[in-house]
């Protein structure tokens, strides 16, 4: 059995778990500074939702045949999800609107990646049709209303 788009989610949802992490860390350290703690706590729930979507998500694909991903794709897929795990790094923070822009900037930076992870996965036009290329769609869309939650409290 080859690699499909639910290997990616399965990534992903380590990316969410990552971000919830830091997130949480965060308020830990910064539980001085109210707003800090406020949105840290607020980004935390965000993650635990996106994990929740996520893997509700691989619950409703379980049964669905998908497209196999090829081997040197799925490797540099693989290869960049890594490289942007260990990326991701806690950052001092002294207010409110300094924990946001990082939140902000993280939250583009994965929506980047998961644009990037889609785009690798089109060879030709017919690509943009298959099943998986219309969840990663969807999961494309779902981030970038979170990012527009973070740059609204911005």
């Amino acid at each position: 059995m080859g690699y499909n788009v639910e290997d990616i989610i399965e990534k992903t949802i380590k990316i969410a778990v990552r971000r919830r992490a830091i997130y949480e860390n965060i308020r830990q350290d910064k539980s001085d500074i109210v707003s800090v703690k406020i949105f840290s706590s607020v980004l935390a729930k965000q993650m635990d939702k996106t994990v929740e979507y996520y893997e509700s998500l691989l619950n409703e694909i379980k049964e669905v045949e998908f497209e196999e991903i090829d081997f040197s794709t799925y490797d540099k897929m693989s290869s960049l999800i890594s490289n942007f795990n260990t990326r991701i790094n806690l950052i001092d923070i002294s207010s409110g609107r300094e924990f946001l822009e990082f939140s902000f900037s993280l939250e583009k930076a994965v929506y980047s990646l998961l644009v990037d992870i889609q785009g690798r996965l089109v060879k030709n036009t017919d690509d943009i049709h298959t099943k998986t290329y219309e969840i990663l769609s969807d999961i494309i869309e779902t981030k970038a209303r979170q990012i527009e939650m973070i740059e609204r409290m911005l």
